[in-house]
């Protein structure tokens, strides 16, 4: 016989992770307001870094912040950090790819400067999945107007897709309407990190001096050469010129079976939603 009291207690237990969640999203929508209304200068940008679940998401964010890779788990909800290269400050989302958190991505689209869309190269089994999250990405039109950085992640491994292939795959060469740039790296090693970072940095620095092109420029595969013809990818020193502000030490959970829905946190959004106007009041 099954054990009534067992079953309430598990479904209270999951109903507590849920507000512990929509709580978390409300005050990480809150501190990126008052980040945006206090920090919002020429060279500070929004980024948010979408892939499906596995494509090394968490482990480039924090090894952009720290320079060495850190042990990280599944996402639940959202990671933030303030990633500092040169004199450029990016405020960066890291968002859980797992099949029931993306339909709330675009909760956080808003004001967005950037997209870091990682692939997991070596995930052939995945690749349709995830083309299909990144066209759904592009179709966004709040994000009509982001530069598109894609990471194909995992080149550390003999057995991943090469990047012409990705291309490919992916049929980048039909993107017109952003301005966009496909960068090999290994999170493991950090190799390609920098380098296309760099890209999104100057792209964003470009468009915020009134220097972007007028025509999107478009990664050709042509001009995307094999490895045994490339340089080797820069690595990522510990000591680089990156930087990370601690806005929150603890930001991944892992969950299972919990089941999440769009007009949860949609709801709780609008309940809680402050506006920039609201915060300059009540800072006034």
């Amino acid at each position: 016989m099954i054990n009534k009291n067992i079953i309430n207690n598990n479904n209270n237990n999951i109903f507590i992770l849920k507000i512990k969640f929509l709580l978390k999203n409300k005050m990480g929508f809150l501190i990126s307001k008052v980040i945006e209304f206090f920090s919002r200068s020429k060279n500070n940008f929004k980024i948010i870094i979408l892939g499906i679940q596995n494509a090394g998401k968490t482990t480039i964010l924090y090894r952009l912040a720290l320079g060495q890779l850190v042990k990280t788990t599944p996402t639940i909800g959202s990671n933030v950090e303030e990633i500092n290269y040169n004199n450029v400050k990016f405020q960066a989302w890291d968002l859980g790819g797992q099949e029931n958190m993306r339909s709330v991505w675009d909760v956080y689209y808003s004001n967005t400067d950037g997209v870091i869309f990682v692939i997991d190269s070596n995930d052939k089994e995945n690749y349709e999945e995830s083309k299909n999250q990144f066209y759904k990405i592009l179709q966004n039109d709040t994000l009509k107007n982001a530069v598109i950085l894609i990471f194909a992640n995992k080149q550390d491994l003999i057995t991943s897709k090469k990047v012409n292939e990705i291309i490919d795959i992916y049929e980048l060469d039909s993107i017109k309407n952003h301005v966009w740039h496909i960068q090999p790296c290994s999170a493991n090693t950090g190799e390609g990190l920098l380098t296309g970072i760099k890209w999104l940095s100057d792209q964003l620095i470009a468009k915020g001096n009134n220097n972007f092109p007028n025509n999107p420029y478009v990664k050709n595969k042509n001009d995307v050469k094999n490895d045994k013809n490339d340089k080797k990818m820069e690595s990522l020193p510990t000591n680089s010129n990156v930087s990370l502000s601690n806005n929150n030490n603890n930001n991944t959970q892992t969950v299972d079976n919990l089941n999440l829905n769009k007009s949860e946190i949609i709801k709780k959004k609008d309940e809680e939603d402050i506006k920039e106007e609201d915060i300059k009041t009540n800072i006034k």
